[in-house]
């Protein structure tokens, strides 16, 4: 097994952001799989998320995506979801993935190229 945080574009990350409505999900999903930014996009089913926001409780339903894309994307595709994102303020979290299977890690780097 190689050390996947010294490859060259680094190792697999998993980024999450929420929209409001499935049809946000899946423009934001498809464009940016579209664009080689990230390698897959997975929308999740609804969850209700509880925040502050302007000093007020909120709960709303959203759908939440897991963005899966290499390292070296990482800047460039932050600065994507802040440009088209619908959100003023959007989610973006992103972990790096501890162990990504060799296989799926060189997919994941040839369709993000």
């Amino acid at each position: 097994m190689t050390d996947q945080k010294d490859a060259p574009d680094g190792p697999l990350l998993l980024g999450f952001t929420t929209v409001e409505t499935r049809e946000e999900a899946e423009k934001l999903a498809g464009e940016a799989v579209e664009s080689g930014l990230a390698a897959c996009i997975q929308v999740e089913a609804p969850v209700t998320s509880f925040f502050s926001w302007k000093g007020k409780q909120e709960r709303a339903t959203e759908y939440r995506l897991l963005f899966k894309f290499v390292a070296s994307r990482n800047e460039e595709l932050e600065d994507w979801i802040q440009r088209n994102h619908p959100y003023d303020t959007p989610e973006w979290v992103v972990l790096v993935a501890d162990h990504t299977a060799e296989k799926y890690l060189q997919w994941a780097r040839e369709v993000t190229k």
